[in-house]
């Protein structure tokens, strides 16, 4: 990671500079996004960051508009707010409040914003980070791992947070919180080849050959290889 850290710092023109970090559901962007922040500040450079899914067009906005099912696809993200924010803060604004999306609810939340303060580098993440227009993103990172270990994490992750769900009713998992574990890992990988798998194949990977470098993960999560894109 020191050498994707070096490879920032000398493509940061201060005071402002906007990272965004893309890769399939589950591979880890969002840890891989935190742990660059945390190098980042290291070096004594503010570092926040934000995700693309609080950019998500409400629930009843996507049953209204018919593609709900479609959910987590470029449609169904306001990629323009998303773009007028970042304008905003290189315009020299200090200070924005966003939607917030909560696991919880999956949903953007009906009443609560989240008031993003502008720091130096701006590390935006999620499936559709490298579809921001051009000028709004000064670095790009793709994350990737081998198919089978992303899968396996999806069905982990799904599976663990699933079984916290049990005793919280205001959970959307609840209701799944109680299926046998087969029928449940049967249900959770049929979301996977329906849903997942597809947005990856059409909408996801295309954005590959837009990065800038490229960080391959092993299966313990772990930078395995940095890869630049000439």
């Amino acid at each position: 990671m020191n050498e994707l850290v070096n490879e920032i710092l000398k493509r940061y023109q201060p005071p402002f500079m906007v990272i965004g970090v893309t890769g399939s559901v589950s591979v880890g962007k969002s840890t891989f996004a935190n742990n660059l922040a945390s190098l980042l500040h290291q070096k004594n450079l503010t570092a926040s960051v934000i995700s693309t899914d609080d950019f998500m067009m409400s629930n009843d906005t996507l049953l209204a508009a018919g593609i709900f099912e479609q959910k987590g696809f470029p449609q169904t993200y306001d990629l323009d707010r998303m773009a007028t924010v970042i304008r905003d803060f290189k315009a020299g604004r200090e200070q924005i409040e966003i939607p917030l999306y909560t696991q919880e609810l999956a949903d953007i939340h009906p009443t609560q914003l989240q008031t993003i303060k502008r720091p130096n580098i701006l590390i935006v993440e999620g499936v559709t980070a490298l579809r921001l227009p051009e000028d709004v993103l000064d670095f790009k990172i793709f994350v990737t791992a081998d198919l089978v270990d992303i899968k396996s994490w999806y069905l982990s992750r799904t599976l663990q947070e699933t079984a916290l769900a049990k005793n919280d009713p205001s959970s959307w998992r609840y209701q799944y919180a109680k299926m046998p574990l087969d029928e449940l890992s049967d249900l959770v990988m049929k979301v996977w080849d329906t849903t997942n798998q597809t947005n990856l194949d059409h909408y996801i990977l295309p954005t590959k050959s837009l990065a800038d470098v490229i960080i391959t993960l092993n299966g313990q999560h772990d930078v395995q290889k940095i890869t630049y894109n000439k």
